[in-house]
């Protein structure tokens, strides 16, 4: 038997986003200055788990290989996919999940991994 898929949005909710699998084991409460300044706390699925409708605004840094994805309306950082469309994995800010369901999931500092 599978697990229910998790739904989220950003806060307008012009953004949705599905995830077919379970929550993840832990969030990633990033260290960079990058990350830290957006609040985000990263749970990290394969790319064809995630299922993510209405548009995004995005931005490149750095080594220029993740777009940072966020909603145009309200603001909120939503994910991060990598530039090449073949790589296989992104990471979902948890915050979007909803207060109830990211605080079930255990924190842990770092860099990506």
């Amino acid at each position: 038997m599978s697990a229910e898929p998790l739904h989220g949005s950003c806060h307008c909710g012009a953004v949705q986003i599905r995830v077919a699998g379970p929550l993840p084991k832990d969030l990633n409460d990033c260290q960079c200055e990058h990350c830290q300044k957006r609040g985000a706390l990263w749970a990290y699925y394969d790319v064809a788990q995630v299922s993510i409708t209405g548009v995004t605004s995005s931005y490149i840094w750095g080594d220029r290989d993740l777009s940072f994805h966020f909603c145009p309306s309200c603001g909120m950082t939503t994910h991060w996919a990598n530039v090449d469309p073949g790589y296989p994995r992104m990471g979902l800010n948890g915050r979007v999940l909803g207060r109830d369901v990211f605080q079930q999931i255990p924190l842990r500092k770092g860099m990506p991994s």
